[in-house]
C-alpha cells in the first residue's frame, strides 16, 4: 500500500544541529550512487551541460547546516507536508 503524504518515513532523521530533516542512507549506498552518477555523466558529452561537476559524498551531509550530524530519528512535527527530503549519510540512529 502506497505511503500517505503525511506519514513519516521510517528511515528519516533530524539534524540535531538545525532541525533539518532527511532520510538516511549508509555510507556504502552513497558511495556506491556517487560512483553511478559520475559513470553515467560521462557516458554522453551533453550531460556534462547539466553536471559540469562530478557528484561527491559531500553531497550527502546535511542541507540544512552543512555537517554531517548528529541525528536524531525523525517524530511527528519534524517535517512540513509536502517537504522534499535529502539523503544523508547516517548508519545509526
Amino acid at each position: 500500500m502506497p505511503r500517505g503524504e503525511q506519514e513519516i518515513p521510517d528511515d528519516c532523521v533530524t539534524c540535531i544541529r538545525c532541525g533539518w530533516v532527511s532520510f538516511a542512507v549508509t555510507r556504502a549506498d552513497a558511495e556506491a550512487h556517487v560512483e553511478k552518477h559520475n559513470r553515467w555523466r560521462l557516458e554522453e558529452p551533453s550531460r556534462l551541460r547539466h553536471w559540469p561537476t562530478p557528484a561527491t559524498l559531500d553531497g550527502y551531509r546535511c542541507r540544512g547546516c552543512g555537517q554531517w550530524g548528529p541525528y536524531r530519528r525523525t517524530v511527528p512535527g519534524d517535517c512540513p507536508t509536502g517537504a522534499t527530503l535529502n539523503a544523508v549519510v547516517c548508519e545509526h540512529v
